[in-house]
């Protein structure tokens, strides 16, 4: 292992202090002890050492001898930075902001830009529709030209779907905002792959690169709000037609960050396997997949749900203020990204089958709180176990998929990944509003009680502990 991947540790001849013996092992860093050593019962198991010696090999075979960290218990919570993965977390940051940014014009602007009212939410579910389509073919297009290529077109696409909106606001043309978020998701599905961009090069700390990478999509979701606010009346012309100029900007500046990615082991996938068989297929056959396919599906099922239908309950229907609805659902965004600072630690440390059973049990309990509902302090504790189940269920399926594909199968099977994912949000997007006026509230909420009960039932026959 080179001597640049040691996280935390400085060189030196001897060791004395905290040496936490999972993160260690982690690192590829073996201990040799010449004297007693006491093991304490704590989270991280760690040894304390009085007197030992780290022998490190590095890809040269040279032997060097490592002190730990002053704060170990960060080895938990932080992954070891460099500059792809410093790119990768900004460029999270910026493109996950476009969804968001779609989300709430077409939220504030759709009745006024939609010939009827019916229509006023097309924008948004013809996003998520264009995000289950580019999943598949931003897979594709990044096995044959790489990563780095695929992620600038995708970002071409993006930033030509955001121009086209901003155009189609100015001309107040409804067809040509709906046909803008339609190319807008469909970039944004390429930019949905940096999660395996990242992870593919983090060895033994995927969890912690997915969870980081999850995380950023809280700093994105502020950063789309800052968006709307600032630019609402920031160019002449039509409202929030500055807010898509700044994205357009911070799009732009994405694109020149991606030319300096350095070089990934990700390469290009030339052709299949001698025997023909296809990547998909194969892919298909394994039921490894499908476990870490369900816990995306049934996370993005349930929260796309009781989600887009919760402000028409809460407001509409119950008649709680604009203001307690507003807050509920910014407390759930926040819910469904600030626990990635714990969430990939507790996927290291219990495994993926331990946090898929824990976010499984939040949403039971969501949906508990949902179906008694009264108050907006009822809906509010719902939203929020209903975001944090769902980063605990996405989070282990990204990560799964990162960690039994590495091969040149990997491709297919994020593509396909994505692709149920989105497909099933799509379809719930689309039916939330006419399920809630069909069959209430009451019934809506129970729809997803078997989606979650069978997935885990498969994940937990066919899922490794």
């Amino acid at each position: 292992m080179a001597l640049h991947r040691l996280h935390m540790f400085q060189i030196i001849s001897k060791i004395e202090g905290w040496v936490p013996r999972k993160y260690a092992e982690l690192y590829g860093i073996s201990l040799k002890y010449n004297c007693s050593f006491n093991l304490l019962n704590s989270l991280l198991f760690p040894i304390k050492v009085t007197s030992a010696r780290c022998v490190v090999l590095n890809t040269n075979n040279l032997i060097y001898s490592a002190t730990p960290s002053r704060y170990p218990f960060l080895m938990a919570y932080i992954p070891t930075f460099n500059r792809a993965l410093i790119i990768l977390l900004i460029g999270q940051a910026i493109t996950a902001s476009t969804v968001p940014v779609l989300f709430l014009i077409s939220g504030l602007l759709g009745p006024q830009l939609s010939p009827t009212l019916t229509l006023s939410t097309l924008p948004i579910s013809l996003v998520v529709v264009g995000l289950a389509i580019g999943s598949p073919t931003s897979a594709w297009v990044m096995s044959r030209l790489g990563r780095k290529q695929g992620h600038i077109l995708g970002l071409l696409v993006t930033l030509a779907g955001v121009g086209l909106a901003g155009l189609s606001l100015k001309t107040f043309y409804f067809g040509g905002f709906c046909f803008s978020s339609l190319i807008a998701g469909f970039g944004c599905a390429f930019n949905n792959q940096i999660r395996f961009t990242a992870a593919e090069n983090a060895g033994d700390q995927k969890a912690l690169v997915h969870s980081w990478i999850l995380m950023f999509g809280l700093a994105a979701a502020i950063i789309g709000s800052w968006m709307i606010q600032f630019g609402r009346t920031l160019i002449a012309g039509g409202e929030y037609i500055g807010s898509l100029a700044l994205l357009f900007g911070g799009l732009t500046l994405f694109i020149i960050l991606m030319t300096t990615l350095p070089y990934t082991k990700s390469a290009p996938v030339e052709k299949q396997e001698p025997s023909g068989e296809s990547f998909i297929l194969k892919v298909l056959y394994q039921p490894l997949f499908w476990a870490c396919a369900l816990c995306g599906i049934s996370s993005f099922v349930t929260m796309t749900l009781l989600m887009s239908s919760a402000p028409l309950q809460m407001h509409t229907i119950c008649h709680i203020s604009t203001s307690a609805t507003t807050m509920t659902i910014q407390s759930h965004i926040i819910a469904m990204y600030f626990p990635s600072l714990f969430s990939g630690f507790l996927l290291t440390r219990f495994g993926l089958r331990k946090l898929i059973g824990f976010g499984i049990l939040l949403f039971l309990i969501c949906i508990g709180i949902a179906d008694h509902s009264t108050s907006c302090h009822d809906y509010w504790w719902s939203m929020v176990l209903l975001g944090i189940g769902w980063n605990f269920l996405f989070l282990a399926g990204s990560t799964g998929i990162s960690q039994y594909f590495t091969g040149p199968e990997r491709f297919a099977a994020q593509g396909l990944n994505d692709t149920l994912v989105y497909g099933t949000q799509a379809i719930a997007s689309l039916s939330a509003g006419w399920l809630l006026f069909t069959i209430g509230w009451s019934k809506l909420i129970l729809i997803p009680i078997p989606i979650l009960l069978g997935a885990f039932l498969f994940i937990r026959q066919y899922l490794n502990k």
